[in-house]
């Protein structure tokens, strides 16, 4: 009789397998035994979500908090704070030849596309023309980045620099610091592990008054160097404030703030300390500007960014200029 039982007991158990392996169709095999737990309903980062306050699928971390492992990074964006960090900072952990393979795998993943495989700024995104011929791209083995700390590159990586966007929420401190130390060794032939800070700039130590001052005594206002000759101010020309705020904004705004300093000089009361002209040249050439003009050149010694030419043509940059006179 027990043997009967345990049979049936197998036919059923058996007959339930079956029935639960059966296809409901070629992509969905089987039944479910929790389907409310099987199929959740998700939503995509960017979507409305009902369950939270404000709809939002992609919550804000709580303010004040940071993810496990990260650290606070207190260095702004401003130039100052790009030398300080050069002269302070350094990685918490000595670096060894596992960090550069590391980096190296970072680096071809979060950065190869802009500054290429060699670090030359060839990249893909450059070669193929998908950025503007006028962005340029930093070349990583040039003297000048070769020379900077590795302080200085981590501050750069961290909150950017220009049209360089921020990876400080992207990757970890050690993963960024594993970037830098990849392009110090074999991309600019520098020591493994060397842990030396950038030495103090003088031409940030003098406040600005001064250095305006300076500029004032030692150097005549001249109308620069490039394709303009001569600017006339007359009435004020709105519509041509209005584009120029415009173009500003979309052209100037990543290293620019109109009335206080960034990665660049405020235009704010410009007119007050230069020339219409040289203006108009500074925008339209600011290559040959900083290669030959005494004040350009004491800027960029200052501000430690070459400005970038955004190919604007002579009516672009004149209403860019009509913009400025309107800053107070």
């Amino acid at each position: 009789m027990r043997k009967v039982e345990n049979r049936r007991a197998a036919v059923v158990l058996l007959s339930c397998m079956v029935v639960m392996s059966c296809d409901r169709h070629r992509d969905m095999p089987g039944y479910d035994f929790m389907p409310d737990m099987v199929y959740s309903q998700a939503y995509d980062a960017y979507s409305e979500n009902p369950v939270f306050r404000d709809s939002l699928t992609n919550q804000v971390p709580v303010y004040g908090t940071m993810p496990r492992n990260q650290v606070a990074f207190r260095y702004s964006v401003f130039p100052e704070n790009r030398l300080l960090a050069g002269q302070t900072l350094l990685s918490r952990d000595p670096m060894i030849m596992k960090h550069v393979f590391e980096g190296k795998k970072l680096y071809t993943a979060f950065c190869s596309n802009c500054h290429g495989e060699s670090g030359k700024g060839d990249g893909f995104l450059i070669t193929s023309k998908k950025f503007p011929a006028t962005v340029k791209v930093g070349d990583l083995t040039d003297e000048r980045l070769v020379k900077a700390s590795r302080g200085e590159l981590f501050h750069v990586v961290t909150v950017g620099y220009g049209l360089m966007g921020s990876y400080g929420a992207t990757l970890s401190e050690k993963d960024r610091w594993k970037i830098i130390e990849y392009v110090k060794v074999k991309l600019q032939g520098q020591e493994l592990g060397a842990r030396t800070l950038a030495g103090a700039n003088p031409a940030l130590s003098e406040p600005y008054e001064e250095f305006e001052a300076r500029i004032a005594s030692d150097f005549e206002r001249t109308d620069g160097v490039g394709p303009v000759s001569g600017v006339t101010l007359g009435a004020l020309n709105q519509a041509w404030v209005t584009e120029g705020e415009t173009l500003f904004k979309l052209k100037c705004s990543s290293c620019h703030k109109p009335t206080k300093k960034y990665v660049g000089p405020a235009p704010r009361g410009i007119l007050d300390r230069r020339n219409p002209t040289w203006i108009m040249n500074m925008i339209l050439d600011p290559d040959k500007m900083v290669k030959e003009d005494p004040v350009a050149i004491e800027l960029y010694k200052r501000y430690l960014a070459p400005m970038a030419n955004q190919s604007l043509t002579e009516d672009e940059a004149r209403k860019i200029l009509e913009y400025f006179r309107t800053l107070e």
